[in-house]
């Protein structure tokens, strides 16, 4: 049984003064296995971030079936850590604060969930910022406050939606590389939309692309290279250029097919 599941789901969502639905998803089947690391690309606006909100329970379906572990998915998942495109900090605590936020939330004690969040800084080199306020940080500090924040409390399946794209090379690098680290080691359960095709590969176990809107799978393709992987090690190799090529040529008949310029 996969953990997480959809079958048949259509998204549409009302417009104003009349108009048709907008119909985001349609028949859409999708699959992700316990510990599996799985990417969603595709077209802007084909629906990858509307079918991973409808899997968090963020987002009602028109039509299909949702389900976690068998489960019919009815709201927001409390076992789903999610790191939005926005970095969600709160202005008025402090990066310290605002990374212990979901252990405050959760009930952990106060000196443990400084003393963890700490050490996430740390991880994400955010030590030295502990008091300052969210204002005082650039958008790429920010985001990796953020992304602490979701990995202090271990979540069992981590969502994520574009989470390195305002960063620069270098930290969006070494954040990859902690992200393979946290999924070797835990075991969690990933799944991420991006429009990197380079960052899929490099991560995934399995690249998802999505067709034009209304969005479904169109292919699905297994990632082969061989784990432990890091960024470097991987990214120049003749397989993963083969992969790199092939997602390109499939996402440039969606792009053309939409009318869109590859």
């Amino acid at each position: 049984m996969p953990l997480l599941e959809m079958k048949g789901v259509t998204v549409a969502f009302p417009q104003k003064k009349g108009r048709p639905p907008l119909v985001a998803l349609e028949g859409m089947d999708l699959s992700v296995e316990q510990g599996e690391l799985v990417a969603l690309v595709g077209p802007s606006g084909c629906g990858k971030t509307t079918a991973l909100n409808v899997l968090a329970g963020q987002v009602p379906h028109t039509q299909g079936q949702v389900r976690l572990a068998g489960e019919p998915v009815n709201g927001v998942l409390p076992s789903v850590g999610y790191i939005s495109q926005g970095d969600t900090l709160l202005p008025w605590r402090t990066v310290l604060d605002n990374v212990a936020l979901a252990m405050e939330l959760r009930g952990v004690p106060k000196v443990q969930r400084r003393e963890r969040a700490r050490e996430l800084m740390a991880k994400m080199g955010l030590s030295g910022f502990e008091e300052n306020y969210p204002r005082e940080l650039s958008g790429g500090m920010r985001k990796r406050a953020a992304i602490a924040r979701v990995l202090a409390v271990d979540p069992a399946i981590l969502m994520m939606d574009e989470p390195f794209a305002p960063l620069d090379a270098l930290t969006r690098q070494r954040l990859q590389d902690e992200i393979l680290s946290l999924w070797e080691s835990t075991g969690c359960t990933i799944l991420y939309v991006t429009h990197d095709l380079t960052e899929a590969i490099t991560l995934a176990d399995r690249v998802l692309l999505l067709s034009r809107r209304p969005g479904r799978v169109v292919e699905d393709y297994a990632i082969d290279l061989p784990r432990p992987r890091r960024v470097m090690d991987v990214k120049f190799t003749p397989r993963f250029v083969e992969l790199e090529k092939t997602l390109w040529q499939a996402l440039q008949v969606q792009l053309w097919e939409e009318g869109g310029i590859p």
